[in-house]
């Protein structure tokens, strides 16, 4: 058996044809890794627009007031023994994740080596 031969043979298996394929399908997608990264940038602005607006909106100063108004209410409440201290904590923790979530999620990433 001459080596063009046994190639055809092992190629014309089903399942190391599927092989062929996916290392072949693998191949294009880590080469082609670098453009799509640069086209990933246009294509996904208006998203990142909209979330950055978002993100504003969240943590700007309708955000800032109405956490200090939630916070005041919290503590009025648990002061009169009206609401559970499990609610309050959920609250003052929900607070704390709005405001703090950017520098959380940075810290995270750069721990992770990014």
């Amino acid at each position: 058996m001459n080596i063009t031969h046994r190639a055809t043979t092992m190629l014309a298996s089903p399942r190391n044809h599927r092989m062929a394929v996916r290392c072949l399908a693998l191949a294009i997608i880590v080469f082609g890794q670098a453009d799509l990264a640069f086209a990933a940038g246009d294509v996904f602005q208006p998203i990142n627009s909209v979330f950055t607006t978002l993100l504003n909106f969240m943590t700007g100063t309708f955000a800032t007031t109405a956490a200090t108004i939630a916070c005041a209410a919290v503590g009025y409440l648990a002061l009169t023994s009206r609401i559970p201290w499990s609610w309050c904590f959920s609250i003052i923790v929900g607070i704390a994740f709005i405001f703090g979530g950017s520098q959380l999620v940075n810290t995270m990433s750069s721990g992770l080596g990014n």
